[in-house]
């Protein structure tokens, strides 16, 4: 049998952690759809030296290995592309980020041959940031849901919260299920929005006579009981696993997603709309630039005419829910994303390499 020649680009992240949906849609998608396609690729082997790559991507890599790779691999005229997805420059300016990190992240952009972005506000912003001369492009995230036939099986425990979950929307069969699902990241993002949702969803109940019910999917328990004394509604926390996630969120007929537009979060991806809508829910959001490719599939800034539509969920409603699933599949499954990235490292098409 003839030997397989070894990779010749590689993936490269401080840690794969696949409870990081960026680690997925950034970097695991991508990559098993450009294998599947045949190109020599692989997660960075620390076995090997970065020179043996002909190009190396950084993704979530912020550490002093990360600087160190890239460097040995530029110093040897290889390329080195690095792909950001988070504005750390603003969560720097609120305590998220170490001076030390930031300092790294700007070594890696200046070693970098190509830059990539998960959105185009969010290059502006680097750019703004920090000068470096390595063309920038936009690379999406893929948008592929993890289904039950590829999730991780969840554990007794998670069982047992979906349980929980389905009993309590059960305790209120004539409400309206909202949810809101991420991570928060103390004044920029996350709980901090949820209040104004939370007044919206009340003047809605409060209006229409309809039951309203607020499920919170997130990593932060104790952040939830602080804040659930001042959100008065009948309220639900479930812990966010990779393995129950989609259940979870599927749960519901709502997704509601309040956001303040600041420098964190204007660059932030699609991500969350196009979850909710591939599960087959309605949205209700505030705009941020990402979203508005999709405000022809859900209700941007309009919250009250957004929860009476999917309280209602009319034919036509349906079949605006189903166009924004076909929008996001034409445009966003992981093969769709790995073509772009293909063309960032020259294969196959247009057949150039880095020099």
């Amino acid at each position: 049998m003839p030997a397989i020649p070894p990779a010749r680009f590689a993936w490269h992240a401080d840690k794969v952690d696949t409870t990081l949906a960026s680690i997925r849609y950034r970097m695991l998608q991508p990559l098993a759809a450009l294998q599947a396609r045949g190109l020599p690729i692989e997660l960075f082997d620390p076995a090997r030296a970065p020179e043996s790559y002909d190009a190396i991507i950084f993704c979530k890599s912020q550490g002093e290995s990360a600087v160190e790779i890239a460097a040995a691999a530029r110093g040897a005229g290889r390329g080195v592309i690095y792909d950001m997805c988070d504005n750390l420059f603003a969560a720097h300016r609120v305590g998220h980020a170490s001076a030390a990190r930031i300092e790294r992240v700007r070594k890696l952009l200046g070693l970098a041959t190509h830059t990539t972005f998960s959105t185009a506000t969010l290059a502006e912003q680097i750019a703004d940031e920090v000068a470096f001369d390595a063309p920038r492009l936009v690379i999406p995230d893929a948008l592929d849901v993890a289904t039950p036939l590829d999730a991780p099986a969840p554990s007794l425990r998670e069982r047992w919260e979906l349980r929980r979950l389905h009993r309590f929307l059960a305790r209120h069969p004539d409400a309206l299920h909202c949810v809101w699902f991420g991570k928060s990241l103390g004044r920029v993002s996350g709980y901090v929005h949820i209040d104004e949702a939370v007044t919206q969803l009340r003047e809605f109940a409060a209006a229409s006579g309809t039951k309203v019910t607020l499920t919170v999917i997130s990593n932060d328990r104790l952040g939830f009981w602080r804040a659930a004394p001042r959100w008065k509604l009948p309220l639900h926390y479930m812990p966010w696993t990779q393995a129950t996630a989609s259940q979870a969120i599927g749960a519901h007929r709502v997704a509601v997603i309040p956001l303040e537009s600041n420098t964190y979060t204007a660059g932030k991806t699609m991500n969350r709309p196009a979850t909710a809508l591939l599960l087959g829910l309605g949205v209700v959001a505030d705009a941020i630039p990402s979203y508005e490719e999709l405000r022809p599939f859900l209700s941007l800034d309009d919250w009250q005419g957004g929860l009476a539509r999917y309280r209602e969920w009319s034919d036509e409603t349906q079949a605006q829910l189903e166009a924004g699933r076909r929008h996001l599949s034409e445009r966003y499954s992981a093969d769709a994303v790995a073509k772009r990235w293909a063309e960032v490292l020259g294969l196959p098409e247009p057949q150039t390499r880095f020099g």
